[in-house]
């Protein structure tokens, strides 16, 4: 083999590995993570008045943000507090989720 043939194989193998080292970064375990009914079984003192918020069981914070896994396309939604920086729970956009691979499985069926 050539120089120019072992660079390229070796760029070629950097780039897998960086693609799959971003996806498992990505992607934090987000199926681990409570839906938000169950994070407020686990927590009860975080509820708060409206029904699709929760406070922070960490530092109590409200101020909870919610956000795509990936990218803005994505139908996962993970709820991390500002003040401190915790992921709380997960959640599902409703409006994205007939694009989605689960839902794609569940109609193939």
């Amino acid at each position: 083999m050539e120089l120019t043939d072992v660079l390229l194989t070796l760029a070629g193998l950097v780039t897998v590995a960086i693609i799959l080292k971003n996806n498992s970064v990505a992607q934090p375990d987000w199926d681990k993570l409570p839906t938000l009914p169950k994070y407020l079984s686990l927590h009860p003192e975080c509820a708060t008045e409206d029904d699709e918020h929760a406070s922070c069981y960490a530092c109590g914070s409200r101020k909870v943000l919610f956000s795509p896994l990936t990218c803005v396309g994505d139908y996962r939604r993970r709820h991390t507090c500002l003040a401190c920086g915790k992921v709380l729970f997960s959640s599902r956009a409703i409006l994205g989720q007939a694009n989605s691979p689960d839902t794609q499985k569940l109609t193939s069926q």
